[in-house]
């Protein structure tokens, strides 16, 4: 028989062990949630005569999306990379796109997993889906990736601001906006979970290195918007980045939670847009 303090400890254990097996097993399902383009997606892409960027990864096929200027010279256009939240579609940003200035040209990026993409999310699968994008575009419009990059910018929402990060600092961008953004995944992790389960993440997205990195470069500039009602993201991980580097970060605290804050902010974010970009 058993022992009583045998048959205590392993249910003692038993009860430590289930949230950490948990937590390894379906933590991706936590943090994404992938979803496929409609019918009427691919209408309003067609409408502003937008084309399809198809290129492979790692993860396989892989489809972002370009939107043209419908103003001014499409050769040296302001070009926006644009990377959504965790449960958004990069389609999803072609009315907003409209509503900015028209003579930006977009890059529309989604995630592996998501819209017409293939594979599973990660933040290595991401930053290769986002530099293979750009690379392609090159190709696309006949141009050299550096002529890109020279004209380049992200834009990001959420997870989207970490995607961001990581795209700028893997292709030698330097001015960006991002929305409701939060300092690091495991952060995010603390708050829900508590620690120490926070550290079980293992998806590292961290805006804090790639913000460091990026600041040391010529005339960067970023501008973050964080909803001063932000049920998700507190907007003092907004903050706290700009914060960490006050001589190329603009804060401003917005109205708005997480997911309608950009309903709040349009018009302000299409003015520093167009500062950055020297408009």
């Amino acid at each position: 028989m058993i022992p009583l303090w045998k048959r205590l400890l392993r249910l003692a254990l038993i009860a430590a062990l289930t949230p950490v097996v948990f937590l390894l097993g379906c933590q991706s399902s936590l943090i994404y949630h992938p979803r496929q383009n409609a019918k009427s997606h691919a209408q309003r892409l067609e409408d502003v005569s937008g084309q399809r960027i198809r290129y492979q990864t790692p993860q396989g096929w892989q489809t972002a999306y370009y939107i043209p200027p419908f103003a001014g010279d499409a050769a040296t256009a302001p070009l926006w990379l644009c990377f959504s939240g965790n449960a958004s579609l990069a389609l999803e940003w072609v009315d907003l796109s409209q509503q900015m200035d028209g003579r930006f040209a977009w890059l529309l990026i989604d995630y592996p997993g998501y819209g017409e993409c293939e594979g599973q999310p990660t933040p290595k699968g991401i930053r290769e889906s986002s530099v293979a994008a750009l690379e392609q575009l090159a190709l696309h419009l006949k141009t050299s990736k550096e002529a890109l990059t020279t004209r380049g910018h992200v834009l990001g929402h959420s997870l989207g601001a970490a995607a961001a990060m990581m795209a700028a600092e893997d292709l030698g961008l330097k001015r960006g906006v991002l929305i409701a953004p939060f300092t690091s995944m495991t952060e995010m992790g603390r708050i829900v979970l508590g620690w120490p389960l926070c550290h079980l993440n293992l998806h590292r997205f961290d805006n804090r290195p790639p913000l460091d990195v990026i600041s040391k470069r010529e005339d960067a500039r970023f501008v973050i918007f964080h909803g001063s009602a932000d049920e998700v993201i507190p907007m003092r991980m907004g903050q706290e980045l700009a914060l960490a580097h006050p001589e190329v970060v603009k804060f401003h605290a917005s109205p708005g939670g997480h997911n309608d804050v950009l309903l709040h902010i349009v018009r302000q974010v299409g003015e520093e847009m167009r500062k950055l970009s020297g408009l």
